[in-house]
C-alpha cells in the first residue's frame, strides 16, 4: 500500500511540475542521444526528429514500475526555479512518463489520475482523441498558467495500453514557432508497444 501511495503522489508531483522536475543531470553527466529507446519493458520510441535531443533517461524509478524520459529542443539556457536550483531550459521539451502496473484496471486508473491532474493544472483549450500508429490517445492542448512553470503552452497525450499508462507532454516557451500538434503526432507515430 505504501508503494502504491508513493507512486501515486510521485506521479502527481511529476505531472504538476510539467511531468518532470528540472534536473542538472545534463550538465554533470551527458546522456547518450539515441534514435531508438526502450522505455520500461514494452515501449519502443524511435526519435525521428533530430532536433529533439535526449536530455534525461531516468531508470531510477524503474523498481516501482515508473519510467521517465525527456528530450529538449533548441539551445539550453540556465533557468533558476523557485527552490533556487539552476537547470537547463530549452525552447521546447518533450517529457514521457510511463507506468507499468500489475493489471489493465490499475493502468487505466493511473492514466485517469494523470489526465485529471493536467486538466486542473493547465488552462485546457481543446481535448480530442486521435490514433497514432494504431494506438488511441487522448490529447489536451493548453496554456501553462502556473507561475512555477517556465513554459507558455503545450500539448499532452494520454493512453492506457494493457497494463501500462502513458503521459507524453510537449511544452514550449512563448516565442517557439513550431507546430506542437504536428511534433506530437510525429513522435507518437514512432512509438510502438511490445505485446507480452
Amino acid at each position: 500500500m505504501k508503494t502504491k501511495c508513493f507512486i501515486f503522489f510521485l506521479s502527481i508531483a511529476l505531472l504538476l511540475s510539467g511531468c518532470a522536475p528540472f534536473s542538472t543531470k545534463l550538465e554533470k553527466e551527458p546522456v547518450e542521444n539515441k534514435s531508438h529507446l526502450l522505455v520500461g519493458h514494452r515501449m519502443e520510441v524511435e526519435n525521428t526528429d533530430s532536433r529533439l535531443i535526449l536530455v534525461d533517461d531516468n531508470s531510477v524509478l524503474a523498481a516501482d514500475g515508473l519510467y521517465y524520459v525527456s528530450w529538449g529542443m533548441g539551445e539550453p539556457k540556465p533557468y533558476e526555479n523557485s527552490d533556487g536550483d539552476t537547470a537547463n531550459l530549452y525552447d521546447a521539451t518533450l517529457y514521457l512518463l510511463l507506468g507499468e502496473s500489475k493489471d489493465a484496471a490499475s493502468a487505466q486508473k493511473n492514466m485517469d489520475t494523470w489526465l485529471e491532474a493536467a486538466k486542473t493544472t493547465y488552462e485546457v483549450l481543446e481535448e480530442t482523441e486521435s490514433t497514432y500508429n494504431g494506438q488511441p490517445y487522448i490529447l489536451l492542448a493548453y496554456n501553462c498558467i502556473s507561475e512555477e512553470n517556465p513554459y507558455d503552452r503545450g500539448i499532452s497525450a494520454f493512453a492506457s495500453i494493457g497494463d501500462i499508462s502513458l503521459c507524453v507532454e510537449l511544452t514550449c516557451q512563448k516565442d517557439f514557432q513550431e507546430d506542437l500538434e504536428g511534433m506530437m503526432a510525429n513522435f507518437l507515430e514512432h512509438c510502438s508497444y511490445i505485446d507480452e
